[in-house]
Order: structure tokens, then C-alpha cells, then sequence
């Protein structure tokens, strides 16, 4: 799981979980790509993927893979950095 603080340029922040589905789907619409190389050498480009196809699954991105590159800032959280009283659905 990749826990991150997504940052729209326009309404409020929010912490997303991009889970295996999401990642899994990230592998079968990128030739080459695997969890192992992922984590070996994360791409910006690759966690935006990611994160996109978390966000549109929880319902909280309703646009184009582009459209959430270029309006998202995304920050990676570390698991000290999770509120746990906030829900990521």
C-alpha cells in the first residue's frame, strides 16, 4: 500500500491509500512495469499513475488521467505521518 496527501489546486487536501488493485492495474497499462521495480526506483510519473487509479476508485477524482497530473500535487506519507482518525474511501 502507498499512502499519500493529494493536493488539488482547487478544494481541500486529502490522504489517499493506493492499494494492490490499484497497483496491479498500474502493471497491466504499463509494459515492464512490477511492484518490485517500483519500489526500487519510483518515478514521479508512476506514483501519479497510481495514485490517479486510487483516486478514481474511491470516487474522489472524477477526470482524465492528465487532467489529475496537472491539477494534483501529491506528497508520500510515511505510516507516522497517517492520521488514523481520517478515512481514505
Amino acid at each position: 500500500m502507498i499512502k499519500l496527501k493529494i493536493m488539488p489546486d482547487e478544494g481541500d487536501a486529502y490522504e489517499l491509500a493506493a492499494t494492490s488493485r490499484d497497483i496491479a492495474k498500474w502493471e497491466r497499462t504499463n509494459k515492464g512495469a512490477s511492484l518490485a521495480k517500483l519500489q526500487a526506483d519510483m518515478h514521479a510519473t508512476d506514483l501519479y499513475k497510481i495514485a490517479y487509479n486510487a483516486a478514481v476508485r474511491t470516487g474522489q477524482f472524477d477526470g482524465t488521467a492528465k487532467d489529475f497530473e496537472e491539477s494534483c500535487d501529491l506528497d508520500e506519507l510515511d505510516e507516522d505521518e497517517v492520521d488514523p482518525t481520517q478515512s481514505a474511501a
